[in-house]
């Protein structure tokens, strides 16, 4: 699977467990380790961008 295509995939799972701040962080930091280092930034921008990212 392309790096893209995995971080697609990422979003897609995060936006469907976003009513569980658990499963939220769990498949959050999960995608943190299979997407490619580069495309970490996006990811955290996009939470940022949809209000997930919790601080």
């Amino acid at each position: 699977m392309k790096s893209n295509s995995l971080l697609n995939y990422y979003k897609m799972i995060l936006k469907k467990v976003s009513f569980d701040d658990f499963l939220l962080e769990k498949e959050y930091q999960k995608a943190l380790k299979f997407i490619h280092p580069s495309e970490r930034p996006k990811l955290d921008q996009w939470m940022i961008e949809n209000r997930l990212l919790r601080n």
